[in-house]
């Protein structure tokens, strides 16, 4: 752990903050992205859905320029990085994600600061936002994504499918290990300070969300939606399946294993007061003190 300052500010010369700092940083940044105008809300989330759907468009580009040059295993590699660009833009633009800057509006309402109807309303917006987003880049991509001659209907067909074949089971859980790697980044962007640090740490995180082809709810979403509409086998019914399930199991992933378990660390690690302390061992209360 890095040295700090007071508050857990970072000392001159480094560009980390302890875990304290960060969950102050991350509960003023939750209870802000809470009471922001509904308005505002949607349409960074609709921008958001926009920009994201780059990274789809540019990992399609990749599999079609370079499938017939690279092995399968080897074509994963620039793929996952072509990936990391929709998230490098959404993340560093502060625009809206679900699974990113809503998971830390969770913390508020740990806290007793914000109700859970008002994250309730947040998250309605912010994903709504998203997936319109995306349905708009997925038309994009299929329709008139080949008409530039980067890519192919058969490409698009070919990334979209792989997630429609997996059991719902694999889907919660992949969508589950996607979740928790979007709070989890959201979790590591506080605690850097400078900008190469920040994009280093977004390019890494998605990197291994592409690389593994994990399920989430926009990103993911973006793929199967290009994939129904350049032709691929699959319903609507697989489709709204699919969204629910990763939806779900995204949401589950960011709250309970960064928002909850993060939250209660930082709780529970805090040291007591050495007054409190050194009155508690000496058996003098709060009580006994205001008499």
């Amino acid at each position: 752990m890095s040295d700090t300052g007071s508050g857990g500010e970072p000392t001159p010369g480094d560009t980390m903050r302890d875990y304290t700092a960060i969950l102050e940083n991350q509960m003023g940044e939750g209870i802000r992205t809470i009471e922001r105008p509904s308005t505002g809300q949607f349409v960074s989330a609709l921008s958001c859905g926009f920009d994201l759907g780059l990274g789809p468009l540019f990992l399609i580009a990749m599999a079609t320029v370079a499938g017939t040059a690279l092995d399968p295993p080897l074509l994963k590699f620039p793929m996952s990085l072509m990936y990391t660009f929709g998230f490098v833009y959404v993340v560093l633009g502060h625009s809206e994600l679900f699974t990113e800057h809503t998971t830390l509006a969770v913390l508020p309402v740990l806290a007793g600061d914000k109700s859970v109807r008002e994250l309730g309303r947040l998250w309605g917006l912010v994903w709504s936002g998203n997936i319109v987003g995306g349905v708009f880049m997925a038309v994009l991509i299929a329709r008139y994504g080949p008409t530039t001659g980067v890519i192919t209907r058969e490409t698009v067909v070919g990334v979209a499918t792989p997630f429609v074949e997996l059991s719902p089971v694999g889907v919660f859980v992949g969508a589950l290990l996607a979740g928790w790697l979007m709070g989890l980044l959201s979790w590591l962007l506080t605690s850097a300070g400078d900008s190469i640090t920040r994009l280093t740490i977004v390019v890494l995180t998605t990197f291994v969300i592409g690389f593994f082809h994990l399920p989430h709810c926009v990103a993911g979403n973006i793929e199967v939606l290009a994939g129904i509409f350049a032709g691929a086998p699959i319903s609507y019914g697989e489709w709204a399946q699919f969204l629910a399930i990763t939806t779900v199991g995204n949401a589950v992933g960011g709250v309970v294993f960064v928002s909850i378990i993060k939250y209660a660390h930082v709780r529970r690690g805090r040291p007591e007061p050495e007054g409190v302390a050194v009155e508690q061992q000496e058996g003098v209360g709060i009580d006994a003190r205001r008499d």
